[in-house]
């Protein structure tokens, strides 16, 4: 424990003279001095020597295997990055043509659609004429029917007029052929 600040500052001197060695004595070397310092040269050389013979190759072996393989990781990074960059053209080129393709199906179905559109609406017209005209034939009958019809009932009306004025017995087809005349005289 520390008595004082005087105390502490001189412990701490006596530390630093200590491990100091011999630069603390004024730079006087002596003889144990020279043979320790040739002791931890010599030491020195040797465990630099160590470690270049023994150490140095294999250390820079590893670095040198490592060094290799990120550069290995960096070529097929790029690759990949290369690849990939390929590989999304590709896909926009494949994404254009699925689009060219789609739209050439829909302009196609939409084509088709027109073509069947106009089909049905031609057909529809071709049987709306077809029964307006069988419409018309049957007015036409019908017309001609009840024209007959009615010819006969003015016939059956004048020959029944005739007999009670006439009150003779009238060839029948005679007055048809003459209300016949008649009626066409009528109509021109």
């Amino acid at each position: 424990m520390f008595l004082g600040i005087d105390d502490a500052v001189e412990e701490i001197m006596e530390t630093v003279e200590g491990a100091l060695g011999p630069v603390s004595q004024n730079f006087q070397f002596t003889l144990a001095d020279a043979v320790d310092f040739g002791i931890q040269l010599a030491a020195t050389i040797i465990l630099f020597l160590v470690v270049r013979i023994f150490l140095w190759k294999p250390i820079t072996n590893i670095l040198e295997a490592r060094r290799q393989a990120i550069d290995k990781n960096l070529s097929d990074a790029q690759a990949a990055k290369e690849n990939a960059s390929l590989v999304e053209a590709q896909l926009k080129s494949e994404l254009a043509e699925a689009k060219a393709k789609v739209k050439e199906m829909i302009d196609k179905a939409e084509k088709d659609a027109n073509i069947k559109r106009e089909t049905i609406i031609n057909d529809a017209k071709e049987e709306a004429r077809k029964r307006l005209d069988n419409l018309k034939l049957e007015l036409e009958q019908e017309k001609k029917s009840m024209e007959k019809q009615i010819r006969e009932e003015i016939v059956d009306v004048a020959f029944l007029a005739a007999e009670k004025i006439v009150a003779k017995e009238i060839n029948r087809d005679k007055y048809l052929d003459v209300v016949d005349d008649i009626l066409k005289g009528a109509n021109e």
